[in-house]
């Protein structure tokens, strides 16, 4: 299939197909566009023509006519709507894969898995390797190695699980935030977040702990880590917390916008009333309103590594699982208030 072909199907030019498949920072065109152009590039499993290319350099490098592919699958999510963070990556890892002369056929959630028409899909769709979005449950992971040989997990916690793993500590990254805000003054920090099998909250109430805070349950809103999630996060903590604490750890940037608008409909100004911090540095963090405050991971990268770690595994250039362990790193923009008090911010200089 050729980029004429994608643009007809998506009804825009051809130079439009061409520069939104190779943006190096997925911003050309509206969001539509770029998702109505790669749905239908994965669709047909579009990859550059390798050989043209080879041609032009004066190669004669003989490849098979149908280009190797890869399957992109959601742990955590049911739809890449519900999860920015993860959208980013697999937008990422669609442009590396394409880069390096490969497809992604095929991209789904492990919520589907039971549907007999996707399991008709991926039994026809024959990929040779599948990376994983998220975190999944011991179930997933056998249905998983049932149907792929070839497995890269990527996320933002360790799994023990035997295949090669794309990481940016999530323990570390809210300990970043947690003692940001507890250098900014705040003694009252609040979750706002999963807290079963969740490293974030451990890490919360590890650091809390530790520095000799108060970890109280009314502090702390069990829900889901997504927008729905944060703004009834959020909800929960004007319910049962009374006072209110001073700082909010979100464990996600979405959950933390969600809350946002939760508590600024509560007429709390933030960050003078209440401070909030979260995690992940999605595109959306640094347009709102104040601007969120974050501990940043490197999306683009984890989703280059995933697609290298699969390559290499293909073609045999490592046997055992690796690890790749990538930075977290603070993102300082409007949302914590500093609440030291002059004279005590002065005794601490």
């Amino acid at each position: 299939m050729t980029l004429k072909q994608i643009a007809i199907m998506a009804g825009v030019s051809i130079s439009t197909v061409s520069r939104i498949l190779n943006s190096p920072d997925n911003s050309f065109a509206t969001k539509e566009v770029r998702d109505r152009v790669w749905k239908f590039a994965r669709e047909i499993g579009y990859v550059p023509d390798q050989n043209a290319r080879e041609l032009k350099l004066g190669k004669r490098t003989l490849r098979r006519s149908s280009p190797p592919s890869i399957s992109c699958i959601l742990g955590r999510t049911r739809q890449l709507d519900d999860d920015p963070f993860f959208a980013q990556m697999s937008r990422a890892i669609e442009q590396q894969a394409l880069d390096l002369g490969y497809a992604v056929r095929h991209s789904y959630s492990l919520f589907d898995i039971e549907t007999d028409t996707l399991l008709d899909q991926i039994e026809s769709s024959h990929t040779d390797g599948a990376i994983i979005l998220g975190r999944f449950s011991n179930d997933s992971m056998s249905f998983l190695e049932k149907h792929y040989k070839n497995l890269v997990y990527v996320g933002r916690n360790i799994i023990s699980a035997n295949c090669d793993q794309v990481i940016c500590d999530g323990y570390e990254a809210t300990e970043i935030a947690i003692m940001h805000l507890i250098a900014n003054g705040h003694k009252r920090i609040g979750y706002i977040g999963e807290t079963l099998n969740e490293v974030r909250y451990e890490a919360y109430c590890d650091i809390t702990r530790k520095h000799g805070l108060e970890c109280s349950d009314k502090w702390v809103s069990n829900c889901p880590q997504n927008g729905p999630g944060g703004y009834q996060g959020a909800e929960e903590l004007l319910a049962k917390a009374s006072p209110l604490p001073t700082a909010v750890f979100c464990a996600t940037d979405i959950a933390a916008i969600a809350a946002l608008r939760r508590f600024s409909e509560a007429k709390i100004k933030v960050p003078e009333q209440l401070s909030i911090i979260s995690m992940d540095n999605i595109e959306l963090s640094g347009y709102v309103s104040p601007m969120l405050t974050t501990v940043g991971m490197p999306i683009v990268e984890m989703g280059n590594w995933a697609v290298q770690l699969l390559i290499d595994r293909l073609r045999k250039r490592h046997k055992l699982p690796a690890k790749v362990l990538l930075p977290n790193k603070l993102i300082i923009r409007e949302s914590v208030a500093n609440i030291i008090r002059p004279s005590k911010r002065h005794e601490a200089l």
